[in-house]
């Protein structure tokens, strides 16, 4: 949902943003189409709240645990955040009003700046691959300094290709910031 945001921030105040790094950016045509069931969304907050979530075995147990580099300190404090932490408030408005908030970014245009979007195999985002990536193309495709690079890895793809992503967002800005440099 944070592709959205930054999407929409560019939007309403494109003297600020000069340019977008987007980690498998949810966009808005991913959401025209896409089903939120709320009720078991608000489910599994009430799960969350009363610590019934504790019960599932290895449910905390996500990528940033299996493919990153995080120490054995970092993982339990990871934990403790994904149980005290999931489904708050928060978060469920900000899945209620997420169609609304994609549909006001789908109106407007964007801006031409230079946007790098690392892209994943869709896994893990509820679309197969073709659809996920298709989302990410027509989005930027009218963008004169889009680039999209493609990354066989599920969504959460900071976590398992960080060192790819480091590199190419390097690179990205840098030559970015030599084309201001030049002008």
């Amino acid at each position: 949902m944070s592709g959205i945001e930054a999407l929409y921030w560019a939007q309403k105040y494109p003297d600020e943003v000069k340019a977008i790094v987007g980690l498998d950016m949810a966009v808005p045509g991913a959401y025209r189409e896409y089903n939120i069931n709320m009720p078991m969304i608000k489910l599994v907050a009430f799960a969350s709240n009363v610590g019934i979530t504790r019960l599932i075995s290895g449910l905390a147990e996500s990528d940033a645990i299996k493919y990153g580099t995080l120490t054995e300190e970092e993982k339990e404090l990871y934990r403790v955040i994904f149980y005290r932490r999931t489904a708050t408030k928060t978060m469920i408005n900000g899945v209620e009003k997420i169609k609304i908030n994609a549909s006001k970014v789908a109106e407007n245009e964007l801006p031409n700046i230079p946007i790098l979007m690392f892209s994943s195999n869709g896994q893990g985002t509820g679309w197969n691959e073709y659809e996920w990536i298709s989302f990410q193309e027509n989005t930027i495709k009218n963008i004169e300094n889009g680039e999209i690079i493609y990354l066989d890895c599920a969504h959460y793809i900071h976590d398992i290709e960080y060192e790819r992503i480091s590199k190419e967002s390097e690179r990205f800005i840098e030559s970015f910031i030599e084309s201001l440099n030049c002008e």
